[in-house]
């Protein structure tokens, strides 16, 4: 009896020697090591950037939330600089808080932690009158930590946050160029077509600081979209949530000279058939869509006959604005076009509204626009006193193809040419009269 559990603990031994080296194989050093060494390492990526660091703040995943642009400095006596500028905390001013401080501890992992307040960094923390505030972390569980590139997750409301090496040291130029960036690749109204692998999705809304995306070829109906928030940052965009279940793509470089934003893996990020965008998005705005006059010949023309037939030098045309809207009560299931024209008689500014039905088709190809009718007595008496009128209207009918205006892929939407046997400027109308 004895020899047989001499024989089990003989075997039992044997299994966890075994096991044991097969832990070292397999890890090489013991768990408490490896967390120092995860530790040390976190803290000398940290402070060995002089320059400090970029981050692409995200403080949550509501779906109000937004990316915001900051810049820390880590020194290694445990003090942090963090300067933001944005609408939310700083009133659109660069803040700076030098009075705080920084560290690296583990917690099932290294944790980036702010220990003390910081005006600037904890202001995304701090309760406001809702109770709430903007709901943002303080702490982080570090995920990666390079000279390249730091991720983080906050630990309380799971957004995560990137962080890469400055490059430009004159923090009014860095926020500057950041805004430019936004500006440049996101306008009202935008829509631009994420390509990821053999899959295709719409992302639209990028002017507000987030992404709301939708299914390729799929009208864009807000109650259905998802949403992922997005930092433009200098040379592109981080988001802070990817795309899809197993693929995050987090930081986006946009090339100039193709007018696309390109990941690491490859996803892509661009107008793709202006067309078939133009035409999803063109019914949806409420807002409706400027065509710009200039460069119609007709323009000049028409207002030289129209103050001819006023035969009045004090009631000149001064200015000229026409565009399509969709019709919500006018003209039920259809389309018109409205035109202004704003002059002056005498002492007083006077506005004349001329208002069209048009027919409008739309397909992978393009629009085409016809039958420009009078849609009102009141279009029908100006036309009858100044029938020169019409070229106005009759100069928008014809076949577009849409193409992006030099500079705003991302935003085509929101401005393009329409391009056929002449030129037509489409803008989104939502911040003109008409």
């Amino acid at each position: 009896m004895k020899a047989k559990y001499l024989v089990l603990i003989g075997l039992f031994a044997a299994t966890m020697v075994a096991c044991s080296r097969d832990e070292e194989s397999l890890f090489d050093k013991p768990a408490a090591q490896r967390a120092q060494e995860a530790i040390e390492n976190a803290f000398d990526v940290l402070t060995s950037n002089e320059a400090g660091w970029e981050m692409a703040y995200f403080p949550n995943l509501e779906a109000s939330a937004k990316g915001y642009n900051m810049v820390l400095k880590f020194n290694k006596n445990g003090n942090v600089s963090a300067t933001a500028k944005n609408s939310s905390t700083t009133m659109n001013k660069i803040m700076t808080d030098t009075a705080s401080t920084w560290a690296v501890k583990s917690d099932y992992g290294p944790i980036l932690t702010f220990d003390t307040y910081n005006d600037v960094f904890h202001a995304f923390s701090d309760p406001q009158d809702n109770g709430a505030g903007l709901l943002g972390d303080y702490e982080f569980l570090i995920l990666k930590a390079t000279p390249e590139l730091v991720l983080l997750k906050g630990k309380k409301h799971s957004a995560y946050s990137v962080m890469r090496p400055m490059k430009n040291t004159d923090l009014v130029a860095y926020f500057s160029a950041c805004e430019k960036m936004q500006s440049n690749l996101f306008g009202n109204n935008n829509i631009v077509t994420l390509t990821q692998g053999d899959n295709k999705m719409y992302l639209y809304k990028g002017s507000e600081g987030q992404f709301q995306s939708a299914e390729y070829g799929s009208p864009l109906v807000a109650e259905a979209a998802t949403y992922h928030p997005l930092c433009a940052t200098e040379d592109g965009i981080i988001v802070s949530t990817g795309f899809g279940e197993d693929i995050h793509d987090h930081v986006f470089y946009y090339d100039s000279v193709k007018g696309e934003l390109k990941s690491e893996k490859g996803a892509l990020m661009n107008a793709g058939n202006l067309n078939v965008l133009f035409g999803a998005y063109f019914t949806d705005n409420a807002f409706g869509w400027a065509v710009d006059p200039e460069g119609q010949e007709t323009v000049d023309a028409l207002l030289e006959a129209v103050n001819t037939a006023m035969n009045n030098t004090s009631a000149k045309m001064k200015v000229m604005g026409y565009g399509y809207k969709q019709s919500l009560n006018m003209y039920e299931g259809g389309y018109f076009m409205l035109v202004n024209f704003t002059y002056k008689q005498g002492k007083k500014n006077q506005e004349k509204k001329l208002v069209w039905t048009i027919d409008l088709t739309q397909d992978e190809n393009g629009i085409t626009v016809a039958n420009a009718v009078p849609y009102d007595k009141n279009t029908e008496t100006f036309l009858g006193q100044i029938p020169a009128a019409q070229a106005v209207a009759d100069a928008m009918l014809g076949s577009f193809s849409a193409t992006p205006l030099e500079g705003s892929l991302f935003n085509a939407v929101a401005g393009m040419k329409l391009v056929g046997d002449k030129e037509l400027v489409v803008r989104g109308a939502n911040n003109i009269k008409m």
